[in-house]
């Protein structure tokens, strides 16, 4: 289903930007395009009943938001954080920016890295994340280039170039950049439009009491009632979030203990045999 969303309503987390990096470029240039009347496909939106998770369009969101748009169209299904997740190894494929060959590896090493998806095919990873099956195959080995025992390093000319580390050195993961990219004024933005639209529900109250008919205490009971459930309401997100973050903690805790029983389990077939 799409829908106009405001940007704020998105989580933004970085299991979800399925790219390594967020490429300035490439922000700035739909940025203009926004700017100029194109219009982009809408980025995809997981919704589990409670978040709204950025899945797929990280680069069209930061460039609505560099063009000081409030809101963004979306492509909403109903999901889980999971669910989010896995779909997140699979895109940008045929769309937007070519992937990087760190993009490829974060998506198959999401996969590997999980309990549960690691159980899956070199074949099936590869389709999902459309590699090879080899790629997937000399990840899950560690071995050969894809262990990414690669460094990036600037030429005296200025270009920025990339070679193989020297044998023997630990291989370096890609450093992560995720929606710190974004200048703080985009916050500033979100604040005074947080702020506008509480101002307008209370408003909007305020002028809902003085159209209704009745006597002034009855006008003043039904005021404080308004209160009341807005501050049941605000009471009740904060207890939301305190448990998604509680589940979130609980998921990772729960994938970590289910490594470990894996590990154990490997062991133990290797010294009885």
């Amino acid at each position: 289903m799409n829908k106009v969303m405001n940007i704020g309503a998105l989580v933004m987390d970085e299991r979800l930007q399925s790219r390594t990096e967020i490429n300035e470029e490439t922000v700035s240039e739909y940025a203009e395009a926004i700017l100029e009347g194109a219009d982009f496909p809408p980025v995809l939106v997981y919704f589990d009943g409670i978040n709204y998770y950025l899945t797929d369009g990280y680069h069209r969101l930061f460039a609505h938001k560099r063009a000081e748009k409030v809101s963004i169209l979306c492509n909403v299904v109903q999901g889980t954080l999971r669910d989010a997740v896995f779909h997140s190894t699979g895109v940008n494929t045929d769309h937007g920016m070519r992937r990087t060959y760190a993009d490829k590896r974060k998506a198959v090493m999401t996969l590997l890295d999980d309990f549960e998806w690691e159980g899956m095919g070199n074949s099936q990873i590869a389709k999902h994340c459309r590699v090879s099956p080899t790629f997937v195959s000399d990840l899950r080995k560690g071995v050969g280039k894809d262990t990414g025992d690669t460094v990036k390093y600037t030429s005296p000319s200025g270009k920025v170039m990339e070679k193989k580390k020297a044998p023997g050195r630990p291989a370096k993961e890609p450093e992560l950049k995720g929606p710190e990219v974004v200048p703080p004024q985009d916050d500033q933005n979100q604040e005074a439009i947080d702020v506008l639209l509480a101002e307008n529900e209370e408003l909007k109250a305020r002028v809902a009491v003085a159209a209704m008919e009745g006597t002034p205490e009855e006008k003043q009971a039904a005021t404080d009632l308004i209160n009341e459930l807005r501050e049941e309401l605000r009471i009740t997100k904060i207890e939301l979030a305190a448990v998604k973050q509680s589940r979130d903690q609980y998921q990772s805790e729960n994938s970590q203990l289910k490594k470990q029983v894996l590990s154990m389990q490997r062991q133990q077939k290797k010294e009885q045999t």
